[in-house]
């Protein structure tokens, strides 16, 4: 029995960290959907701009005061490009992701008007300057992060489901005299 255990965890072990230094951890998800969230009014108080609801200097008040949090958000992102692309690539892969955020925004919020844009401007000017009440306020704007892989957690999920199938095949093709 203890050398079906250890051929069954040995089976799992190259799934997992292939994957989970690939994929995105809970801190990176998090962050990504912060910044997710301040592209979104980026992009769209350039774009009402023009509009009855320019809320541009709403958006600029909120960056100069939510700077600390920003930064650390935008860290975590770094970190996370640092470890899927290395030091070498990690600003390029950073950059790309970034430009495609933009991108998805360029055409407008999904379902969001300028003037609810500028609704919600206003309630993250209203909050602490913490990266948690950035966080809740982006879950309450509905913002889901745009993430250029799998989410750790669902990884995992995936190898666990993997292993349990690997150990069910090992179970039926066991000799019973083992």
């Amino acid at each position: 029995m203890k050398k079906f255990v250890a051929a069954v965890i040995a089976a799992a072990m190259p799934l997992a960290p292939a994957s989970a230094s690939t994929c995105w951890k809970p801190v990176a998800v998090e962050a990504a959907q912060i910044r997710d969230f301040e592209m979104m009014l980026m992009v769209s108080a350039l774009r009402c701009r023009s509009t009855g609801s320019n809320f541009l200097t709403a958006y600029n008040r909120f960056i100069r005061e939510k700077r600390e949090a920003l930064t650390q958000v935008n860290d975590e992102l770094r970190e996370h490009f640092r470890s899927v692309a290395g030091p070498v690539g990690a600003l390029g892969a950073y950059d790309n992701y970034v430009t495609q955020l933009a991108n998805v925004y360029g055409a407008g919020a999904d379902g969001l008007a300028c003037r609810d844009l500028q609704s919600i401007t206003d309630a993250a000017n209203a909050l602490p300057a913490t990266r948690s009440a950035l966080l809740e306020l982006a879950d309450a704007a509905g913002v889901t992060p745009h993430l250029s892989g799998a989410r750790c957690d669902v990884v995992m999920a995936i190898a666990g489901k993997e292993v349990e199938s690997r150990a069910s095949v090992a179970v039926a093709a066991r000799d019973p005299q083992d």
